[in-house]
């Protein structure tokens, strides 16, 4: 049943849409052609106002000679048509209001010479092989500030609310400047820091190769980004200072300034920041940090290899901006420098420090329903967590020659994050503390050799050392069921010392033949150690009572992993077929405390790829593999490690290599600057053995053992569609995603029970791209969840927003943004949420001056609730927000 509040917001959504539809524009059309009615392509088309002589619209004409334009404007106005080679033609021409006027051309060729020529105006998109060139001037509304502001306008384009990039589905592996990366996959701290006005054209690079000398010869489905700057700010230094501080509401603040500088030897990229409104820059840390490249990429090693955290208390809440939950106090300063020593040697580093102090705050219950079992908990929680992270990079490049490059890159990283919770479980007061640290250091070394035109040889070596200890301890004791006879405990501690050492080598080997043909081998090697040891005390007081055996665990588990892979990619006109085989030889090894095992399987992976270039506008793709891995120390472990302050997990105790089968397929439709694009994928997964679970859940406690089980099924079905109508200056998203997962698992029973998990995704976005005062950006999302057991439980979220610019001048805009989500298993009083924020930008005449007035949460919703379903518990919690602020911001550039 729709509440009122619902039909209100609907309604009000819909009259939005249809005023703007029909907003009072007149379109123009026509046909321009030569004097022997042959049709010219990409002629310009600009509509003058007679008096001042200034281009109120353009356009450009297609390859049939058709153009379209639309303007606001009315009376008497010039249309022109100009192409190269083609005299100008001028016509004058009488608007009226919503007014659709037909206007043909015919153009003269003529030839002369031009002592000087002034381009007036660029085309929006150009495209030159495996780039696309975005002017941006074309794409500015006037409302921007960094960049990414810009990257969310450009088609093709989409930038998550993480500040994640993608293009055409597929993510970037980074954003550069003039042709220069600082970041790699951690540009988000470039892009939501980068001047826009700095910024002149946006390629985007396709079929990407990350090593110039593999350019051509790698087969390569990698896209990148390059930023051009404006000719104002190249070789010189620029940047911004931008304090803000609450006006209505008490010690709110955000202090941000970067500074840059991108000559021809050296670059700079320093920024720092500080704030408590919740704007997390910790996780575009955590981004640069754990960012990973294609582990597929020729002559890659390593990329995989992380140490694991058994313990994590975090704070997260499902499809809500995190800004609204996150009672933040996050410092950061991050300095970045690409020299360049000589015309041979390029030497990067990076260097990163980041503190964050965060609270967060939440009340719910969770209900279980299983068996003869029935129980619901509840809890009232206060988390605190204290971050501090220093990161270090640096990267050398020396090319030897014009066929030959070394690389080096060297991480190092030291973090610690102190977390404390208050926690009310059914009543009981219960506090916990975890320490948690890491040490890293990784080393990798590439040669690179292109000994022919068409061949290349890479060989890389790579150590990694890494190490996680962990301290938990909790002050309320709930296993009384477990440990029967222990008396009078008022702690429980868990320590973990989590560390691995990892060397890798490997030789790759790629021949691009005359025929287009590819052939890609490699040999290689890889050695890991892991070394865990979990250690849970029960203790009153200082005294320790009870330190169960069975809830211990030194497992050392050693990995050699010799390999040989072999791959054929076959060009059949516009067919490529390409077949890859993966041999493995392994030497595991498994010491815990009272027994060692050993094994030395032999796994053989396969992938067979098939691509179709039906024509310029149309890719049908596909592959299927079969592919066997390898077990970790995080599943292999014997005895019971504590999770949390009242579940407990386990390995399965032996070696598994685990064995799948994927087949997916793809189609893409259209290209850059197409008014229709369209992606739609189809995949089907077949674990024929997957790790299950077998738990036991009761009230007061979860004990999870990982067991192998086989025929575990997944489907899923995406469809994204892009259309640009033209005539009204809309572009319109749409996007469908459906799941369907097939496993089985064991829960309070020695049987086992199938679970289905679907899950149904659907919605839509419409962006404006009006060149008047205002725009919109308005869309919904619709997500429905059902499980299905001996028992069914579903749940559906729908979110919608509206977000409205007035670019009322050069000097003043205005952006509100307002959204609404809803639950459908919520209580009919509180099923909807809303919120509105704002922004007012001003410019006065002082150049790099600017003002903002900011505001948040203007409805003052001062909590959120939410509603989840497992296979195992549904859920509901309310989290406490951010409560309305005001903030004054000043931004001065320079």
């Amino acid at each position: 049943m729709i509440n009122q509040k619902t039909l209100t917001y609907y309604s009000c959504l819909i009259l939005f849409l249809l005023g703007n539809f029909l907003y009072a524009q007149s379109t123009i059309k026509g046909i321009v052609t030569d004097s022997i009615a042959n049709p010219i392509g990409s002629a310009n088309v600009f509509l003058k106002d007679n008096s001042t002589n200034a281009i109120t619209s353009f356009a450009y004409t297609n390859q049939k000679g058709e153009y379209v334009l639309q303007t606001n404007e009315i009376g008497e106005v010039t249309l022109s048509f100009s192409g190269l080679g083609y005299a100008t033609k001028d016509i004058k021409i009488t608007v009226k209001e919503n007014e659709e006027i037909e206007h043909n051309a015919v153009l003269k060729a003529t030839s002369y010479e031009l002592d000087e020529v002034i381009i007036a105006s660029e085309k929006a998109i150009t495209e030159k092989k495996d780039t696309i060139v975005f002017n941006v001037s074309s794409f500015k509304q006037g409302e921007e500030t960094v960049i990414q502001d810009l990257l969310k306008k450009l088609p093709g384009v989409d930038v998550s609310e993480t500040g994640t990039i993608k293009v055409d589905g597929r993510e970037v592996e980074k954003v550069m400047v003039e042709g220069d990366d600082f970041f790699k996959k951690g540009y988000k701290l470039l892009t939501k820091n980068l001047n826009v006005e700095a910024v002149d054209k946006v390629e985007v690079l396709r079929r990407y190769s990350n090593n110039k000398l593999l350019k051509g010869i790698e087969e390569s489905e990698k896209v990148a980004l390059n930023l051009k700057l404006d000719e104002d700010f190249k070789r010189q230094w620029f940047g911004s200072v931008s304090p803000g501080y609450g006006v209505v509401s008490e010690n709110r603040y955000d202090i941000e300034s970067n500074v840059s500088s991108f000559g021809k030897k050296n670059k700079y990229f320093l920024l720092g920041s500080i704030n408590n409104i919740g704007e997390d820059v910790t996780d575009d840390v955590r981004g640069l940090i754990n960012a990973q490249n294609y582990s597929d990429e020729p002559g890659m090693v390593g990329e995989s290899q992380r140490a694991y955290s058994f313990i994590k208390l975090n704070a997260e809440v499902p499809g809500l901006k995190k800004t609204r939950t996150n009672f933040n106090n996050a410092e950061l300063v991050s300095l970045n420098s690409i020299f360049k020593l000589s015309s041979k040697v390029n030497f990067k580093v990076l260097g990163l420090f980041n503190s964050d102090n965060n609270k967060f705050f939440s009340q719910g219950f969770t209900s279980f329903t299983g068996n003869t079992t029935s129980f619901t908990n509840t809890e009232n929680y206060t988390l605190g967590k204290t971050t501090n992270v220093g990161f270090g990079r640096v990267e050398l490049n020396y090319d030897i020659s014009e066929t030959q490059l070394f690389e080096y890159e060297g991480k190092f990283n030291t973090s610690s994050v102190n977390t404390s919770t208050e926690l009310i479980f059914n009543e009981l007061e219960n506090n916990e503390r975890l320490e948690d640290e890491n040490q890293l250091h990784d080393h990798m070394i590439k040669y690179s050799n292109r000994f022919k035109s068409n061949k290349v040889l890479l060989v890389t070596g790579r150590y990694i050392n890494e190490e996680k200890p962990q301290e938990y301890t909790t002050n309320q004791f709930l296993f009384t069921e477990l440990f029967p006879s222990t008396q009078n405990i008022n702690t429980v501690r868990q320590l973990n010392k989590n560390k691995f050492n990892y060397v890798g080598f490997k030789g790759h080997m790629l021949d691009r033949r005359k025929n287009k043909d590819l052939l890609d081998f490699s040999v290689g090697y890889e050695f890991r150690k892991d070394r865990l040891r979990s250690d849970l005390f029960f203790k009153e007081n200082s005294t320790v009572l009870n330190a169960p055996d069975e809830y211990m665990n030194l497992s050392r588990y050693t990995t050699h992993d010799l390999y040989i892979t072999s791959g054929y990619r076959k060009k059949l006109r516009e067919v490529d077929i390409a077949i890859n085989i993966e041999g493995h030889q392994l030497f595991n090894q498994l010491k815990e405390t009272d027994k060692r095992q050993k094994e030395s399987p032999f796994l053989v992976n396969t992938k067979l790829n098939f691509s179709w270039e039906i024509d310029k506008a149309n890719r049908l793709f596909a592959y299927v593999e079969n592919v066997n891995s390898n077990a970790n120390v995080s599943d292999i472990y014997s005895n019971y490690l504590l999770t949390g302050y009242r579940s407990f997990l386990r390995g399965t105790g032996t070696f598994n290599q685990l064995n799948a089968t994927r087949v997916f397929t793809g189609y893409n439709l259209g290209n850059f600057g197409d008014r229709f694009t369209a992606n739609i994928s189809l995949s089907y997964l077949k674990d024929n053995d997957f790790l299950s679970t077998n738990s036991i859940i009761t009230q007061n406690f979860v004990q999870t053992t990982k067991l192998i089980i086989p025929d575990r099924e997944f489907y899923s079905a995406s469809v994204n569609l892009d259309r640009y109508l033209r005539f009204i200056r809309n572009n319109i998203k749409l996007k469908l995603s459906y799941s369907l997962a097939e496993f089985k698992n064991i829960v309070n029973s020695t049987n086992l029970r199938l679970v289905e998990s679907e899950e149904c995704k659907y919605g839509f976005e419409i962006r404006s791209g009006f060149r008047g005062i205002f725009n919109y950006h308005v869309g919904t999302t619709w997500n429905t969840t059902q499980i299905r057991t001996s028992i069914k439980n579903a749940a559906t979220q729908n979110i919608s927003f509206i977000d409205l610019s007035f670019v009322l001048s050069s000097k003043f805009n205005i952006q509100l943004q307002s959204e609404r989500y809803f639950f459908n298993n919520l209580d009919d009083d509180n099923d909807t949420y809303y919120f509105m924020d704002f922004e007012v930008n001003y410019k006065p005449k002082s150049k790099g001056v600017s003002f903002s007035l900011i505001g948040n949460n203007l409805l003052n919703r001062d909590n959120y609730r939410d509603y989840n379903v497992t296979d195992t518990f549904i859920s509901s919690a309310s989290y406490r927000l951010l409560p309305r602020y005001v903030l004054l911001k000043a931004n001065y550039k320079f």
